[in-house]
């Protein structure tokens, strides 16, 4: 089966994906029945059905008052700035170890350190900067939200609000949306600006701040700040609305919380993880059209 992929599958990023995923049904070893198979397809299917309807009925509640402002104010807050330290601290790490790596290997294999700021800058700001910070967004807030929901489900609050002609939707995926849209953006800058002075830190051996900041420069584009806001704004959508949809689903006390919670951080960070390669793809299609 691998070599047949290796034969018929052209594009190199989604024959590595295959290939990836073939190695992880090997390493299975195939514990499945054909009606298991049938069943996971299933309830993948009515998850990605569901999270997308979850996400378009969202979207049209988002015009209809009342507005509550007040609300996704306090929403910005839990997922902006009390996020701040964790980023900061994950991703200026990451710029550490990059910066670190890319002294290394580029001194053992070309000789010269000189393009370590434009390499770092550039995973800096297509990847680490709005990749890593949603995948981090989604593990503290993404689990606070959907555990929220799923307590309020279970509880049957939720139950009480449809009984009073209050939309749920509205009240508590809305305003989650709508921070998630302005927080995450600027979560990202924060983190690729963490990455960044992180970065010099280390680099500062060989660089001064200015030397630093110019060969940066030189490899930075607006392309590359154009991706790190596009892949912002598409992953700000993606964690509330997915935290949302397990929560509604919770059932069966304590124990159905705690599920709905991890399936909802994992699935939030499987769907970036799968933007993340749909939209470098795109980019990369659209990069070579251009050039042509």
């Amino acid at each position: 089966m691998s070599e047949w992929v290796k034969k018929r599958v052209s594009n190199p990023y989604l024959r590595a994906l295959v290939l990836g995923l073939l190695d992880i049904f090997y390493i299975a070893r195939l514990g499945l029945s054909v009606e298991g198979i049938g069943s996971n397809f299933l309830r993948f299917f009515e998850a990605v059905g569901g999270i997308v309807w979850l996400f378009i009925k969202s979207l049209v509640q988002i015009f209809l008052p009342p507005y509550r402002l007040r609300e996704i104010l306090k929403q910005m807050e839990i997922a902006g700035w009390q996020s701040i330290p964790l980023i900061g601290i994950t991703v200026g790490f990451i710029g550490l170890v990059t910066v670190l790596e890319l002294d290394y290997q580029l001194y053992r294999v070309v000789g010269n350190i000189d393009y370590v700021p434009g390499f770092a800058g550039i995973l800096i700001f297509r990847e680490f900067g709005p990749t890593v910070v949603s995948a981090m967004f989604s593990a503290k807030v993404g689990a606070g939200w959907s555990a929220e929901i799923a307590n309020m489900k279970i509880t049957e609050q939720i139950d009480a609000m449809e009984l009073n002609s209050v939309n749920p939707i509205k009240y508590l995926v809305v305003p989650r949306l709508l921070a998630s849209v302005v927080m995450l953006v600027a979560l990202s800058v924060v983190g690729a600006s963490f990455a960044f002075f992180a970065g010099w830190i280390i680099a500062r051996q060989n660089f001064s701040f200015w030397a630093y900041y110019i060969m940066m420069s030189k490899f930075i584009r607006l392309t590359d700040l154009g991706t790190l806001f596009t892949k912002a704004l598409v992953f700000s959508s993606v964690v509330p609305i997915t935290s949302a949809w397990y929560g509604f689903k919770a059932e069966g006390g304590a124990r159905g919380v705690g599920e709905a919670t991890t399936k909802s951080v994992v699935s939030s960070i499987l769907i970036i993880i799968l933007l993340d390669f749909i939209l470098n793809t795109l980019a990369d299609k659209l990069l070579k059209i251009v050039l042509e």
